[in-house]
């Protein structure tokens, strides 16, 4: 997961899969089957209030690298 969305707060807008997680399958630990996410987060949630408020950034996300909003 990219560093600056990493404990931030976004809104799953698609989902897709499952595909071959690649970290698993690098790591010689066999296939591992997950969906895939497009999460939108507001620019001010990753970069705070010097970025434009109406911005947003899509970021795809392995289901492995998601918290819910309980923090599970």
């Amino acid at each position: 997961m990219p560093r600056y969305a990493r404990g931030r707060r976004g809104v799953v807008r698609t989902v897709n899969g499952p595909f071959l997680l690649p970290d698993s399958n690098a790591h010689g630990r066999g296939p591992d089957w997950q969906a895939c996410y497009a999460v939108e987060f507001g620019a001010r949630e990753l970069w705070g209030e010097s970025a434009a408020a109406g911005d947003r950034v899509c970021v795809d996300l392995w289901e492995s690298y998601l918290e819910g909003e309980s923090g599970k």
